[in-house]
């Protein structure tokens, strides 16, 4: 038998340090604004924490970075065409635009509601990768569409909103 050590992972850098501990922030379920921080890139994109709904609305007043879109898409395990899609906006608008260049109020306000949607969905789903997959996957209950479709707009985000609901209290959906 060969009996090999096992390859220990090194320490993590100072750059991948805080990626990790938001990663940790999330699966531990803290705050509820600081997850949602997290979504949306943490300290790349974000340079106050966020402690209530008046930053939010502050936020949204003020714009968000370009780069904020990634990490949320990483969340929704979508691409940017597809993010583009969901801001109403072309993609070539989007890709124009540099990386610290905000967003106008009403996408920002749009990524803040996906976001808050994103981190409603993966509290129930479980975790990221989970809740991803279940946005790409066709449901009865919405005519055999995916979540996805349904993430354009506010009623939308509100009916798949409902919908979580019902999935945490088990009901089949």
């Amino acid at each position: 038998m060969n009996h090999q050590p096992k390859k220990l992972k090194p320490y993590p850098t100072e750059d991948e340090l805080p990626s990790i501990l938001e990663e940790t922030a999330i699966a531990y379920g803290t705050q509820p604004f600081e997850t949602l921080r997290v979504i949306l890139g943490g300290n790349k994109n974000l340079k106050k924490s966020l402690s209530g709904d008046f930053d939010l609305i502050n936020l949204s007043r003020a714009g968000i970075k370009k780069s904020t879109l990634k990490s949320l898409a990483e969340y929704l395990g979508i691409n940017m065409e597809t993010m583009s899609q969901l801001l109403h906006s072309s993609y070539r608008n989007i890709q124009r635009k540099d990386e610290d260049e905000l967003l106008d109020s009403l996408k920002t306000e749009k990524v803040l509601e996906l976001a808050a949607f994103a981190q409603r969905g993966i509290e129930v789903i479980g975790d990221k990768d989970s809740f991803a997959e279940w946005l790409q996957s066709p449901l009865v209950s919405l005519g055999n569409k995916t979540p996805l479709n349904f993430l354009d707009t506010s009623f939308g985000i509100q009916m798949l909103t409902k919908l979580l609901g019902r999935v945490e209290q088990g009901v089949y959906s």
